[in-house]
């Protein structure tokens, strides 16, 4: 059984795709029953844009996470991934588990 990792980084998930699929020429998870969904990879595209969106690029030109932008996209994050965990439930035919850890980064969200 496959399990897919559900993580906010920078430009990466929350549905963390760590595999490159050369017939579809992109990163999927290795379950097309979730890389196939295009209502997951629609909400999934959403909540990458928004928590990437809270990373800004310093003097230096280091990338620093900005708490407080992240705080007022905190309850949209939270709606896009009670979202994308309910739809992973729908297509769920028993080839995957989930591993959540979007819980636990929002709620350390100050």
């Amino acid at each position: 059984m496959k399990t897919i990792k559900l993580e906010f980084d920078f430009l990466i998930g929350p549905i963390v795709k760590d595999l490159f699929s050369a017939s579809k020429n992109k990163l999927v998870t290795g379950v097309d029953v979730i890389d196939d969904d295009s209502t997951l990879n629609e909400l999934n595209e959403k909540a990458c844009a928004l928590y990437s969106a809270c990373y800004e690029f310093d003097s230096e030109g280091g990338c620093v996470f900005n708490s407080e932008l992240a705080k007022q996209h905190k309850d949209e994050l939270s709606d896009l991934m009670s979202r994308i965990i309910k739809r992973l439930s729908e297509v769920n035919n028993g080839s995957f588990e989930v591993q959540d850890l979007t819980a636990s980064q929002l709620t350390n969200i100050p």
